[in-house]
């Protein structure tokens, strides 16, 4: 009878126990929230030489970074869990892969890109159409002078080993030392301290971007305007800080 009796409280005290857990992991789940964590990683081709220049896309979100000259990416605030990640790069065959993401951690990834230069035939063949437009309202602003433009032919007649040393002949332009040594553009109009300016690829804003992310020879033309004035409308977002300066690169289209 003792030992029986003994059983049955120790049941209703475990119940007991049970049920505040489960009534303290309801109440806490009303106020969680999903800790973020970053993603880094690398980007080679098949001899392990770093591929600058390759856009990479999360799924879930709508704006890609580029790797930058030395192969390497970053994504912060990423949700913890499963990412997936598409890679892209002309004349390298697409990959898609798939991220375990920890909560308050820092995932690196090493992706490999193999060439697959027999389809670049099909890409020189069909430009896109909205980057020929782009282009064309590229030349337009140009010709009408507010702002300041390089051209592709600019940039092959200097050979610059970084798109930062075309910088240097852009009046009120300057080029202070940031992290690991690399370059950071700032313009001297709007007199503020670390206010780099807002970077837009093709017409994609990019953030987190370096002047230097992009090498030389995918450019087609860059438009640099110091201040607001003068900022083609599309590109002047209401919560962006346009006072800061904008950048608008423009990539080569394939064969032209």
């Amino acid at each position: 009878m003792r030992e029986r009796e003994w059983k049955r409280r120790l049941a209703v005290v475990i119940g007991a126990g049970l049920t505040i857990a489960l009534r303290a992991a309801l109440v806490h789940a009303q106020g969680i929230h999903i800790i973020q964590g970053t993603v880094t990683g690398l980007v080679h081709d098949d001899e392990g030489k770093p591929i600058a220049g390759v856009e990479v896309s999360p799924v879930e979100r709508a704006a890609p970074v580029r790797t930058d000259t030395a192969g390497r990416f970053i994504i912060d605030s990423v949700d913890s869990g499963t990412l997936s990640l598409r890679f892209r790069r002309l004349a390298f065959e697409p990959v898609v892969l798939n991220v375990q993401v920890p909560p308050a951690d820092t995932t690196d990834v090493d992706v490999t890109l193999s060439v697959v230069a027999h389809r670049l035939t099909g890409v020189v063949v069909q430009a896109d159409a909205r980057q020929l437009r782009s282009l064309a309202d590229f030349n337009v602003r140009r010709q009408r002078g507010v702002g300041h433009f390089i051209t592709r032919y600019e940039i092959e007649q200097r050979h610059p080993m970084l798109l930062s040393d075309m910088m240097r002949m852009v009046p009120g332009a300057i080029l202070t030392p940031g992290t690991g040594g690399r370059a950071v553009l700032h313009f001297a109009r709007n007199g503020r301290a670390h206010c780099p300016p807002q970077y837009f690829v093709d017409g994609i804003q990019v953030t987190g971007y370096n002047i230097d992310d992009m090498p030389p020879g995918d450019v087609e033309g860059i438009e640099l305007y110091p201040g607001s004035t003068g900022v083609p409308p599309q590109y002047n977002r209401p919560f962006g800080d346009t006072e800061c300066g904008t950048v608008l690169i423009w990539t080569r289209i394939p064969g032209a």
